[in-house]
């Protein structure tokens, strides 16, 4: 690991929860039952907040502004802001939340970013991967090797040609960043007018040097109905577990003293 100061390092996490869910058909997805009586979004702030991270940022598209925090219980460093009209907005929002209020350590800040939709990635899951990105210490995302036959084809859906699988990657959350080179990434890309799908893209786009480590076929992002049913029948098996990431990112480092 990077020799930053135990003291002054920073785990801050963003997640992005703005978007219309337009391709779900019962409305908003982050509001639907997921399990006894908990709602995606919660679940999903709840398996981040097990990391007991120094700040979690969750912004909200205006209209769910009334979304209620009691659903968290006694989660603390939650706080929620305004979303923007795209991913990217709504990250750069975030990023600006965090400039603001580490506007003096903002060197040793790391951003963890990690979709709404994806509820069921466990604390542990979570933590593991911040250990690693720690230990290589360069931007990384979690992702899964492609296992299907990849088809390219047209806008009528005939196929064209049958693409290689043996570097392809499907990208999933959490992604983790120095606060400094997302930040510039997403500006760039906002400031040029670049639409991106996710915050790696960025720091492609730029040029940055972005890993991906192994992720879990179980971390599924809800996008539509089918997805939910699937979610559901996952959550019953998960359980919310707490780690202090400073304490252990600490520990590491005097390990390597």
């Amino acid at each position: 690991m990077k020799k930053d100061s135990k003291n002054n390092i920073k785990f801050i996490c963003i997640i992005p929860a703005a978007g219309e869910s337009s391709r779900f058909k019962k409305g908003n997805k982050l509001f639907e039952n997921i399990h006894e009586n908990e709602d995606v979004l919660s679940r999903t702030i709840k398996n981040v907040a097990g990391i007991k991270f120094d700040k979690v940022f969750v912004g909200l598209n205006p209209k769910d502004k009334n979304f209620p925090e009691s659903y968290l219980g006694n989660i603390d460093n939650v706080t929620f802001f305004t979303g923007g009209e795209s991913r990217q907005k709504t990250v750069l929002n975030g990023l600006d939340c965090i400039k603001k209020l580490y506007i003096d350590n903002i060197d040793n800040v790391w951003v963890i970013i990690h979709d709404a939709a994806r509820p069921i990635i466990s604390s542990q899951d979570i933590k593991e991967f911040m250990i690693n990105v720690l230990r290589l210490n360069k931007s990384c995302i979690m992702a899964i090797p492609v296992s299907d036959t990849i088809k390219k084809v047209d806008k009528n859906n005939n196929i064209i040609k049958t693409t290689s699988r043996n570097e392809m990657w499907l990208a999933q959350t959490p992604q983790m960043f120095r606060f400094e080179i997302l930040y510039s990434s997403l500006e760039h890309c906002i400031s040029s007018k670049i639409n991106v799908t996710d915050e790696s893209q960025a720091l492609e786009i730029l040029g940055h040097e972005c890993a991906v480590l192994r992720g879990k076929p179980y971390n599924i992002k809800i996008t539509e109905d089918i997805d939910l049913n699937h979610a559901k029948a996952l959550a019953c098996k998960t359980d919310i577990l707490n780690y202090d990431i400073n304490k252990i990112y600490k520990e590491e480092e005097e390990s390597n003293d």
